[in-house]
């Protein structure tokens, strides 16, 4: 028998079956593409960057830290066309990517890709004005690689801290933290 012959003689009823089988474990195992969050305005890339930034700046403990609060969701719907911070989303679509590339002359790597220790290193160099003025200055033009820093660590806290209705501080996991 034939693979052809095979499908030419499922009855519905077993079709039904095999369907079933299949769509139940893809909800169990989970689609990459179906299940992974969209954004309005960052890309996937740019939002996994968010997520990095966004522990780094509220790291998870015994709490949720930013990634978990839901900071990226909340940066992506404040830059949006309806968001409060519409002004900045030029300043996210070109520091987020030139955040990831900076890294690689130094430590041979993209931002996504440090680990821990270097990747908290090279924030505080960025923090610090480090890259301000070096060759990789003009990837991150016409922005300032530190102010960007000051104003998103600014719009992280107000992700972790601030109301849930505008995007972020899921489940209430920053009033939970400070018994609010």
């Amino acid at each position: 028998m034939t693979p052809d012959d095979l499908l030419n003689n499922v009855s519905r009823r077993t079709f039904l079956k095999i369907s079933a089988i299949w769509t139940g474990g893809a909800w169990i195992v989970g689609i990459p593409g179906l299940s992974s969050q969209s954004y309005d305005v960052l890309t996937r890339e740019e939002a996994d960057i968010m997520d990095l930034l966004a522990d780094c700046m509220v790291p998870p403990d015994d709490f949720a830290g930013g990634k978990e609060a839901g900071v990226t969701n909340f940066i992506d719907q404040q830059i949006s066309r309806n968001g409060y911070l519409t002004e900045d989303r030029d300043l996210y679509k070109t520091c987020l990517p030139a955040l990831n590339r900076t890294p690689l002359k130094e430590y041979k790597k993209h931002f996504l890709t440090l680990d821990r220790d270097a990747r908290i290193e090279y924030l505080k160099k960025l923090e610090r004005g480090f890259y301000d003025h070096s060759t990789a200055e003009e990837i991150w033009e016409p922005f300032i690689p530190s102010h960007f820093f000051a104003k998103m660590r600014d719009q992280c806290l107000m992700g972790f801290y601030g109301s849930p209705k505008h995007g972020g501080n899921n489940n209430y996991v920053s009033y939970r933290m400070i018994r609010f």
